[in-house]
């Protein structure tokens, strides 16, 4: 199920420069450092969202290893990552891309999870990540039923009237098929079939402040 709670958080972070949202949940805390409109970086206490659990279950780690990185990590006071690249066990791009399938992975935790949720200005430190808050919010909601969309909307009728420019619309990158429903400016939420891709594109974009629901 959708929390509102995040997204309201991931609305407000998207208007300021600079932000840091917060996701606390019964299987722990999530943060996300937002820059200019992008995740610089994520943190999460959960201990299946850690870098060294990703790299094993990715099999790219052995499980002895990074046991022996963990305790060394938290010896020092440093980030996994860093230990990984001293001892030259994973490449600086590999880093990165495992830094962004963890900052996705808990984004999604965080916005499907129950729980509370804040953002507030500022508590940007250095990123090694980019990821665009906007697309990966619609990337989300893609994957998610019409009817779970229309359960976050409150309603099963009237229309989304959409106030996104052409610029802000193309760093969502969108489908043909929502680029169709944009060009509209109104999407219905309507239950057929052919408008589902419409439901969900009306539903990030009214999460992202970049449309209105008109009975």
């Amino acid at each position: 199920m959708i929390n509102p709670r995040f997204l309201s958080a991931v609305s407000l972070s998207g208007s300021k420069l600079s932000a840091r949202i917060v996701a606390r949940g019964a299987a722990g805390v999530r943060s996300f450092s937002v820059d200019h409109g992008y995740i610089v970086s994520s943190e999460s206490t959960v201990p299946a969202e850690g870098l060294l659990a990703l790299l094993v279950s990715d099999k790219r780690l052995e499980e002895g290893p990074a046991a022996r990185l963990g305790k060394a990590a938290v010896k020092r006071g440093v980030a996994p990552e860093l230990l990984l690249l001293e001892e030259k066990l994973i490449q600086p791009v590999e880093v990165v891309g495992a830094l962004e399938k963890l900052a996705v992975m808990r984004f999604r935790a965080a916005m499907l999870g129950e729980g509370q949720a804040a953002a507030a200005a500022g508590g940007v430190g250095r990123g090694t990540i980019r990821l665009h808050l906007g697309a990966l919010l619609l990337e989300q909601f893609r994957a998610l039923p019409p009817e779970e969309v229309q359960q976050y909307l409150g309603v099963t009728s009237g229309a989304l009237t959409l106030h996104a420019d052409q610029d802000v619309l193309g760093a969502l990158r969108l489908q043909p098929a929502e680029l169709r429903a944009a060009r509209q400016t109104r999407i219905p939420l309507g239950g057929d079939v052919q408008n589902e891709r419409a439901v969900r594109l009306g539903g990030a974009l009214l999460a992202l402040g970049l449309a209105t629901w008109h009975p």
